[in-house]
């Protein structure tokens, strides 16, 4: 099987390399979106505000801080920004502008680096056609100086090989297409619990100060 494999990465010749190096940072912004999402960004919005209200109800600002500090997701920085204003003692406008000078910063963070593995789809599949037209061309060259009755045989053969950089392209875009939908709706998770838990806790920040 592999030497099957590496026989047939050969034969499609130099842009086989150019799609696996695609193929490779495409595994890379994955891995690293993924980690971002579901490590660094798992806990709940709901949860995490429930337990500062906890907490902050019982005047356990320590262990309020604590909570905060257990991270640096997004969300966790964007409560910690709404508790430290509101603990200085200015007013809630304040803290809510404080919290939306935050959020300018931190909420792009969710979609960082997500639109290239929509990107390198579209580069694989490009160097597959690229690779595959390239192929062809050299097939077709190399057929005036063969007799007859071996261009046929040669003119096959050469169009089997061309269309495997074409396969390779496609191999490597689809998954990239389907990891990209995926996070994307992840991402789309993910910025609507943080909305909705900025906002909860910044209402119950200004109950507690009337």
């Amino acid at each position: 099987m592999v030497k099957f494999l590496a026989e047939w990465f050969t034969a499609g010749g130099p842009f086989m390399w150019a799609i696996l190096a695609v193929l490779a940072f495409s595994c890379a912004v994955f891995a690293e979106r993924f980690f971002f999402y579901y490590l660094v960004c798992g806990r709940r919005g709901n949860q995490i505000v429930s337990k500062l209200a906890g907490y902050l109800n019982e005047n356990k600002s320590g262990e309020a801080d604590k909570l905060l500090k257990r991270g640096n997701a997004p969300l966790l920085v964007l409560l910690r920004t709404a508790l430290d204003r509101f603990s200085s003692g200015v007013t809630a406008d304040e803290v809510q502008e404080g919290v939306e000078e935050t959020a300018i910063i931190q909420v792009p963070r969710l979609s960082q680096r997500l639109n290239y593995l929509s990107l390198f789809a579209n580069i694989a599949t490009l160097l597959g056609l690229l690779g595959t037209i390239t192929g062809l061309q050299l097939s077709f060259s190399s057929l005036a100086t063969v007799d007859a009755a071996q261009k046929a045989s040669l003119l096959a053969s050469g169009i089997s090989q061309a269309m495997i950089t074409t396969a390779f392209g496609l191999i490597v875009a689809i998954p990239c297409m389907v990891a990209y939908t995926f996070l994307v709706n992840k991402q789309s998770q993910l910025t609507k619990d943080l909305d909705q838990s900025v906002v909860k806790f910044l209402n119950y920040l200004r109950k507690k100060s009337s």
